[in-house]
């Protein structure tokens, strides 16, 4: 592991305004911001891994998996993973790291990102901005747009906080790496649990079986078992989590892709809400 920088200021600055320009360009439903990243990734890859095919191969895999979180945090993220990756490039050892960090903090500065950038700016800016520009004042889109700049400057300085972050990380923990790796992964598979968790829903029905008509009254006498109470009560959110791990069993395979996984899924629940399985 060497420490020596192997990026400029410069290279820096352009690699922070990639990710900018890139972080929102070429979303898609399969990968979100995956692409973003790495496009904005392609210059570090070129320059870390660019002699070594198997290392840059793995960079590209790397960096072009699933990602989504707020752009203007993703700042920090993308500066912690290049200091990651510049400290550790003789090895490649920083790209399991690189990829933990991504998983573990997109989601918890997603919501942070969301909060600050989205709905306490828009609903604080946005609404002097509309105010005034209803009353006929033209500061009001002003208002606006000095915002907008404040944001950009922001996100530069939240990308440097990143990369020093990042080089701390290496420099200062270089001997326990391993750990680090292993809490970060663990880290964010908690997350994608708990994702799967609260917005995986399986609710499975309430099967009725009939016992005769009742001599009283003579309506019919139905047992009913709640299937939902019962898989409950062995694991909280065990069917989301068996059929999201099936879904990604399936996308593992070559002759499945997101579109086609979209359409089973919709088969695959109609035809258990018509059997009465589901809910």
């Amino acid at each position: 592991m060497t420490n020596s920088k192997k990026f400029t200021k410069k290279e820096l600055r352009s690699l922070n305004l990639r990710w900018i320009w890139n972080s929102q360009i070429g979303w898609n439903y399969e990968r979100m911001q995956g692409l973003g990243y790495l496009t904005t990734m392609l210059p570090v890859i070129d320059k870390l891994y660019g002699d070594r095919p198997e290392l840059k191969q793995k960079a590209l895999r790397t960096h072009s998996v699933f990602f989504n979180t707020q752009p203007a945090m993703g700042d920090i993220i993308v500066g912690m993973n290049i200091a990651i990756e510049e400290q550790t490039a003789e090895t490649g050892s920083g790209l399991d790291v690189a990829a933990s960090i991504k998983t573990a903090l997109m989601g918890p500065f997603a919501g942070i990102g969301d909060t600050i950038f989205g709905m306490i700016a828009g609903a604080v800016f946005g609404s002097i901005a509309a105010t005034m520009a209803l009353e006929g004042n033209a500061l009001g889109i002003m208002i606006w747009e000095v915002w907008m700049v404040v944001v950009l400057f922001a996100r530069m300085k939240m990308f440097d906080m990143g990369y020093e972050q990042g080089v701390k990380l290496v420099t200062s923990l270089s001997g326990t790496m391993n750990a680090l790796t292993e809490a970060a992964s663990v880290l964010g598979l908690t997350v994608v649990g708990g994702m799967i968790a609260l917005n995986v829903k399986f609710p499975l029905a309430t099967l009725k079986m009939s016992l005769g008509i009742d001599p009283e009254t003579g309506e019919e006498m139905f047992n009913e078992f709640n299937l939902q109470k019962y898989a409950d009560s062995i694991m909280p959110a065990l069917f989301p989590a068996l059929f999201a791990a099936l879904c990604y069993w399936m996308l593992g395979k070559k002759w499945m892709n997101s579109n086609k996984l979209i359409l089973v899924v919709v088969v695959f629940a109609i035809v258990l809400a018509f059997f009465g399985v589901l809910a």
